[in-house]
Formats: C-alpha cells, structure tokens, sequence
C-alpha cells in the first residue's frame, strides 16, 4: 500500500495513505480553489448530514427506517411538501423494526400545537392525548398556484436502551416550527411538541411523516444526524 508523508521540521509528519482494498474505482479529493481551510476530523463532527430528496412528482409516505439510533441521539428534519389530496391533516409516528420497519400506533401519543394568524393577530390551538399520532399542523391544501402546501423544521428525539426507566419513557418526543398558505396565499405560522410514552419504555429506529389519506406528492427535505 502506497504512502506519502509529510514531514514537519521536527521531525515527526502526517501520512496520506492509499485505501486499504482495492476502490471500486479511482476516487479523487478535491481541494477548494477559491478559500483556505484545514480538514476537519470526522470524529469531531457531531451533526451529520444523512439524507436529501427532492421530487416534483407523485410520491408516498416520507418513511425512514433504520436509523442509527445507537450513535444518534437525536435527528434534524427540513422539509416543504404539497399533499395529493385537499385539506387535510399532516401526521407523525415513529417506527420500529428496523429496515423492515412497522408504525408505532398505539394509543400512547400527546401532542400540542398553536398556530398564529398574523394578518389579525388570532391564534389556535391544538392538542391531543392518547392518541394513535401526532398531527403535526392544521389541514393544508395542495392548491401549488397559490403556494399551499406546508414547510416544517423538526427535531425528533428518539429512547435508547441506556436511558434508565423513567427517562426511556419520556425520551420519545419531537418538537418542531411550522409555516402554511391557505388558497388566498394568506400565511399562517405555528410551533408544537408531543411525545410518545406509555408505561414501558420502547426504541424506535425510524418515523414516517404521512397525510391522513392520500400520498405527499411535490416534495423537498434533509435528514441530519446529532450525536449521542
């Protein structure tokens, strides 16, 4: 396996080593032209992005399975996506089973959301318990000429078998901020919180974000991993 090293004066350097099996193919790092930098150590990177889509097409379900929750306390979610059918509601649930993964549905969810008006200074509020989801935003509208649709920016928080019996069960929560248009292409903004917990703990290792019937169709999101 080839090497070059770089020597400092003092005597000791750093090693650019070649991998060590064989590459599918070459591979080429590239450094920036236009700024200095140093490279930044992985280990050292606490918040990680994973996944980015976007579609303009018919879609389904925004489902992810699988994820590392063992090194991720806590996952980033940015989306803006137009559902399929007319005011409906935008729901949440985690997921179990990894890459095979199922809906956590049972009736163990509480959330609350409140959203504001600004154009007359009115708010409303939204809550719920012992529910089988979390509903994430009033209805939405798929009207895309005046710009209907929702835009939400969440943190979900995910138990781990580490945590002690009392914290698993509080450790399955999501909070999130949230902006819609009505058919008048009036704003509305909102923020909310909810949590899933029953009286044992449970480990998820996804979540779906679905509509209440129908399918997301246009869509634009980024999944970002924070470190345990």
């Amino acid at each position: 396996m080839s090497q070059i090293k770089l020597k400092h004066s003092g005597g000791n350097g750093v090693i650019i080593a070649a991998p060590s099996s064989n590459p599918a193919s070459d591979r080429t790092i590239t450094l920036p032209s236009d700024a200095d930098g140093t490279l930044a150590r992985t280990i050292d990177v606490d918040y990680v992005k994973l996944q980015r889509a976007t579609s303009g097409g018919g879609a389904d379900n925004l489902i992810f399975d699988d994820l590392d929750v063992t090194n991720y306390k806590a996952f980033h979610f940015t989306a803006v996506f137009v559902p399929e059918n007319d005011n409906i509601y935008p729901n949440f649930r985690f997921r179990t089973g990894g890459s095979s993964g199922a809906d956590v549905s049972s009736a163990y969810y509480s959330y609350g959301h409140d959203v504001l008006f600004p154009s007359n200074q009115q708010s409303q509020a939204s809550q719920g318990e012992t529910r089988t989801e979390i509903t994430l935003a009033p209805q939405i509208g798929n009207n895309t000429g005046n710009g209907e649709g929702l835009m939400i920016n969440m943190k979900i928080f995910f138990a781990d078998s580490s945590d002690n019996g009392a914290s698993g069960q509080l450790a399955n929560f999501v909070t999130w901020g949230y902006a819609i248009r009505n058919d008048a292409a009036d704003f509305r903004g909102g923020h909310g919180s909810g949590i899933y917990s029953e009286n044992t703990s449970t480990y998820p290792t996804g979540f779906k974000i679905y509509m209440e019937n129908g399918v997301i169709n246009a869509q634009s999101y980024a999944l970002y991993g924070l470190r345990r």
